[in-house]
């Protein structure tokens, strides 16, 4: 169980849920009463699909990763588990450093470019967990695992808001997996049932908020 537990929290690793959050919107064949909505995800030309999915890599994976890795060699964090709420100020800002730059990318592309705004609002959901998580973990220490999940199902709830059918199957599993997760962290005793829940509540009111009111 230990090792089931591990596996799940480093496949499900924060860095990775926007990931998967893109992956289901664009590839997920699905109606919408809003032509914009159809036409800019799931009928997107393959090409553009993979310049999003490789921006995202960049940006919340590959760069907030390298950062992580240097932070560890030069001993500014003990581990890459960062169990202290100490160690994780510097990382969670550092990604919601690199949220701001992706946002402000897609947002001064030429006008043309016709960038879905719920992609867009996405990750100014995941700005805004990462920003208001940094003064929470001053005072207490919370889930970004938590967080994480808790994005992933709001972004995919919010998605399905205009469908004409909603993926009820797709929106199930992604909050069973986030129950998964979150078990797989009390189990290691990485968080308490306060803190992973807290953690879940944030990412999923944040992406919700933001992409609810975003214009």
């Amino acid at each position: 169980m230990k090792q089931i537990s591990a596996l799940l929290s480093w496949v499900f690793l924060p860095l990775f849920t926007p990931i998967y959050g893109l992956l289901i919107v664009l590839f997920l064949p699905v109606q919408s009463s809003s032509f914009v909505a159809s036409e800019s995800l799931y009928l997107l030309d393959p090409n553009v699909k993979f310049l999003f999915i490789l921006l995202f890599l960049v940006f919340i994976v590959m760069a907030p990763g390298l950062s992580l890795v240097v932070l560890r060699l030069n001993k500014t964090i003990s581990s890459l588990h960062m169990e202290s709420k100490e160690e994780r100020l510097t990382p969670i800002a550092i990604m919601t450093f690199y949220c701001i730059i992706l946002y402000l990318f897609l947002m001064f592309q030429a006008e043309n470019a016709l960038i879905p705004s719920i992609i867009k609002a996405m990750v100014v959901g995941g700005a805004l967990s990462s920003f208001l998580a940094y003064f929470i973990t001053k005072k207490s220490k919370i889930s970004l695992h938590g967080m994480g999940m808790g994005s992933l199902f709001g972004f995919v709830y919010m998605f399905s808001v205009p469908l004409e059918q909603a993926p009820i199957n797709m929106l199930i599993t992604v909050l069973v997996v986030g129950g998964l997760v979150m078990t797989a962290r009390l189990f290691l005793k990485a968080h308490t049932l306060k803190e992973v829940g807290a953690g879940y509540l944030l990412g999923f009111a944040s992406q919700v908020i933001c992409i609810y009111f975003y214009p």
